[in-house]
C-alpha cells in the first residue's frame, strides 16, 4: 500500500489495524510463552489443579510486554489528542494509541512519522518510542531489542537498590548474579552500539542534518530502530549516504 498501513487503502480500516495489533503483541510475546499460555494440556492442568500457575519466564513476557502497551498507548493518547488524533473519536484514537505502541518491534504504522510530510508524531512520543524500541520484545520471539527478561532483571536490580534487599528478586523468586551479570552486559552492548553507530551517522550524514526540518533526533530515531530491528522510520532511510548505509546494515545484523 502506498503509505503503508497510514495509507488511504487501509488507513482508516480500524479492523486490520486490531488484527494486525493483536498478531504483532502475539509475536512479540515469544513462541514459548504462547505455548505455555495456551497449549491444550497447559490449560487443562491449569483448570484441574489451579494452584498451578503459568512459568516465571512467561510471566515476565506477558506482564512485561502488557505494562509497556500501557505505558506507549497512555503516552500516545495523552501527547497526541490535538495532534494526530484530533479528527478520530475515542474508540479510533484507542485503537491508533494501541497500535502505536505495539508497533515497536514490527515497524508498521498507521499515522505520520515523517514531519516533512504533513502532520506528524510529534517529539515527546518519538522520545518515548526510542525507550520502547530499545526494549523491544521478549525472549524466543520475533523481534529484537534488549528484551523485556533483561528490562525485568534491570527492574528487580533497581528495587533492591531502593529497598535495601539483600538480593535481588521480582515475582517472589531472586534473580542470581550470573542473570544479573548478563542482563547489565545486554544493556551495556545496546547503548555503546547505539551510541557508537549514532556517532558516526551525525559524521557521514551531514546532509541530512543540513535539511530544513530534519535534526539529530532523525538519525538517533533511525539508528535505535534498525539496533532493534524495529523498521520504524522518520523518513530519512531513503536519503542516507553508502556510508549510513552500512551503518545501518551493521546495526541491523
Amino acid at each position: 500500500f502506498q503509505g503503508g498501513l497510514a495509507g488511504p487503502e487501509v488507513g482508516g480500516n480500524y479492523l486490520i489495524h486490531l488484527v494486525v495489533t493483536i498478531v504483532v503483541f502475539f509475536g512479540a510475546l515469544g513462541f514459548v510463552a504462547i505455548f505455555n499460555l495456551f497449549d491444550p494440556r497447559a490449560l487443562r492442568d491449569r483448570m484441574k489443579y489451579p494452584w498451578k500457575q503459568i512459568s516465571f519466564s512467561t510471566k515476565i513476557a506477558l506482564y512485561f510486554s502488557l505494562i509497556l502497551v500501557l505505558i506507549g498507548t497512555g503516552a500516545y493518547y495523552l501527547l497526541e489528542y490535538d495532534n494526530t488524533l484530533k479528527d478520530q473519536n475515542f474508540g479510533e484514537g484507542l485503537i491508533t494509541s494501541l497500535f502505536q505502541s505495539v508497533t515497536r518491534t514490527s515497524g508498521f504504522n498507521t499515522v505520520n512519522f515523517d514531519a516533512t510530510q504533513g502532520t506528524a508524531i510529534g517529539v515527546p512520543f518519538l522520545i518515548l518510542m526510542l525507550f520502547l524500541m530499545f526494549v523491544g520484545s521478549s525472549s524466543s520471539s520475533t523481534g529484537g531489542g534488549i528484551k523485556t527478561s533483561t528490562l525485568a532483571i534491570i527492574w528487580a536490580s533497581f528495587k533492591q537498590t531502593i529497598k535495601g534487599a539483600k538480593y535481588p528478586s521480582i515475582f517472589k523468586r531472586t534473580i542470581s548474579q550470573d542473570l544479573m551479570g548478563k542482563a547489565f552486559a545486554v544493556l551495556l552492548i545496546f547503548i555503546a552500539g547505539n551510541l557508537i553507530c549514532i556517532f558516526a551517522l551525525s559524521i557521514t550524514e551531514t546532509h541530512i542534518l543540513a535539511l530544513d526540518g530534519r535534526t539529530i533526533l532523525d538519525l538517533i530515531f533511525e539508528e535505535v530502530s534498525a539496533f532493534g530491528t524495529v523498521g520504524l522510520s522518520t523518513g530519512i532511510t531513503g536519503e542516507l549516504s553508502e556510508a549510513g548505509k552500512y551503518i545501518i546494515v551493521i546495526s541491523m545484523f
